[in-house]
């Protein structure tokens, strides 16, 4: 009898962790909708504000106006061809490295971001699972 007992307390108990589990991957199902809708916003706003990459025509006015000065580095660039006596080869390899340089460690960074970014994410999906566990 006490047998019996302890097994429909187990069933029980088993029904109960089962209906917890179900609600909780439900919840967590809803709460990944919630931050990849909240991420693409954020990538929206994100890309409005970040106005570096794109030339406004005030900007591209002033880089006509550098190229038919005459002067610099930066004036070889926007010519496409060389109008500085300075821009040899060597210096030219010189500054492609640096630039090069520059993207790797940009790149590097904005991946070291995108990992601690998701590692966040599972903490946090984590966090809320252990706290509805209690």
């Amino acid at each position: 009898n006490t047998l019996i007992e302890r097994i429909l307390r187990l069933q029980r108990q088993l029904i109960q962790r089962n209906e917890k589990i179900d609600f909780l991957e439900e919840h967590n199902g809803q709460l990944i909708g919630e931050m990849k809708k909240k991420s693409k916003l954020l990538q929206y706003y994100i890309l409005k504000e970040e106005t570096g990459a794109l030339a406004t025509e005030s900007m591209d006015k002033n880089k006509a106006y550098i190229s038919k000065r005459g002067g610099g580095i930066m004036s070889s660039l926007y010519n496409s061809s060389s109008t500085d006596d300075t821009m040899t080869l060597e210096r030219s390899l010189e500054i492609n490295n640096k630039l090069h340089a520059i993207l790797e460690d940009t790149l590097l960074k904005n991946m070291t971001l995108k990992v601690c970014f998701g590692k966040i994410s599972i903490f946090n999906s984590n966090s809320l699972f252990f706290k509805l566990n209690e």
